[in-house]
């Protein structure tokens, strides 16, 4: 878990920002998002507006604050990929024990493995070269759950981060 807290977090540490989306049992809350999920639906409040996504082995489905959401996902070997639209446009996620590839809101994220279980550090496309690398932790806890939950979690995770 990050940051020896209790409770098991994807953390995000930016330039300019650092937060944490909380993983409590069925619940999962942060600043901007108070969801509810079962193995087939996540629900609530995300990012400004309501949110549903239907969960399936291959794709997460739905709507968030108006957006549609529509992620195919599929594992290749190690390597969690998620590809299709989000919120606010086409992404990519590619997510394997070495590396944390995103692509989302015109931003791409080049992240590696920094040998810590779980940490992930590197460049975003959209900050100066000049600015601090971001840092992202993906808890255990998340990879135990199902492939389109994890990729819809990660990349509401990414979505606020501007």
């Amino acid at each position: 878990m990050a940051l020896g807290e209790s409770t098991p977090v994807i953390s995000v540490d930016l330039p300019y920002d650092n937060y944490n989306l909380q993983l409590r049992g069925d619940d999962v809350v942060s600043r901007d998002i108070q969801l509810h999920r079962s193995d087939t639906e996540i629900r609530g409040r995300a990012l400004g507006g309501t949110a549903q996504l239907t969960l399936k082995p291959d794709k997460a489905a739905g709507v968030i604050g108006g957006s549609p959401v529509n992620l195919k996902v599929r594992q290749e070997g190690d390597a969690l990929v998620a590809e299709g639209g989000f919120i606010n446009g086409p992404v990519t996620l590619r997510l394997s024990p070495s590396d944390f590839h995103v692509y989302i809101d015109q931003c791409t994220y080049r992240l590696k493995s920094t040998g810590a279980e779980g940490w992930y550090e590197g460049r975003r496309s959209c900050d100066s070269k000049l600015l601090p690398p971001v840092r992202v932790f993906v808890p255990p806890e998340l990879l135990s759950r199902g492939p389109a939950e994890q990729a819809a979690l990660l990349l509401l995770a990414l979505a606020p981060a501007r």
